[in-house]
């Protein structure tokens, strides 16, 4: 919050100490697992049962949300991503019991497909047609944690996707649970004790892509996101 700068100062009430031995190095700090991990057990509530869909399933954020939700004993979990090779590292790499690349015919026939009997929860990062599909493939009472819409953010107005139906969700019966994650104590503590657990039980991994260079080099990192370069965490280390 202070800027990506090389050196930063400031009271140390502003700054969190970071403990080099509480996680397996230091890209799980700068990840988005609390996001994550406060969207899938705290907002929708993942458990026995769940039939979970990821939008937006390889990146920073997506990525730990599909893990926890099989963590958490979902009865399967869904994710889709933006091309074959990225979906099928969600099924290989990271435990996904399905994936489909978006650009392979309509988001709503895959969800069909893969999901006959419907959804119960989505992780929502990208909104649009994968928003649409999950409300067509949605169970009633379904719960929609709605963490970011960027494919109603991104690109030039005529390519921009409408925000989210809310009105065909209320008629739906499916409880939309918009949230963001403030990093707090609580949730930062949270997500680092289940990334613990997990790691030690060989359930979870922590997918990272690390780029090497300057201060220089953080925009053009940052840029890089929404177009999907990279699979899981972005992290520039400054060498």
């Amino acid at each position: 919050m202070t800027g990506r700068t090389e050196y930063s100062a400031g009271p140390a009430a502003a700054y969190d100490k970071l403990d080099p031995g509480l996680l397996p190095g230091l890209g799980p700090h700068l990840g988005q697992g609390p996001t994550a991990h406060h969207g899938m057990a705290d907002i929708a509530a993942v458990g026995e049962d769940d039939v979970v869909f990821v939008s937006g399933a390889v990146g920073g954020v997506g990525s730990p949300a599909g893990q926890i939700a099989r963590c958490r004993g979902a009865a399967r979990v869904i994710g889709s991503a933006g091309s074959p090779a990225k979906a099928a590292y969600l099924v290989n790499e990271l435990g996904f019991d399905a994936a489909f690349d978006h650009h392979d015919g309509s988001p709503a026939d895959r969800l069909q497909e893969l999901a006959p009997e419907g959804i119960s929860v989505f992780f929502d990062v990208v909104g649009g047609e994968r928003y649409d599909a999950a409300l067509r493939a949605a169970r009633p009472g379904a719960r929609f944690a709605l963490c970011g819409s960027l494919s109603s953010r991104l690109g030039d107005a005529a390519d921009r996707f409408p925000g989210p139906d809310r009105a065909a969700a209320e008629a739906g019966g499916v409880d939309l649970l918009p949230f963001s994650c403030h990093h707090t104590p609580e949730q930062t503590e949270a997500w680092q004790r289940h990334f613990r657990t997990r790691l030690g039980e060989g359930r979870l991994v922590h997918p990272r892509t690390v780029v090497e260079g300057g201060i220089e080099d953080v925009p053009g990192a940052f840029l890089s996101l929404p177009q999907g370069a990279h699979r899981g965490n972005v992290s520039v280390r400054l060498s």
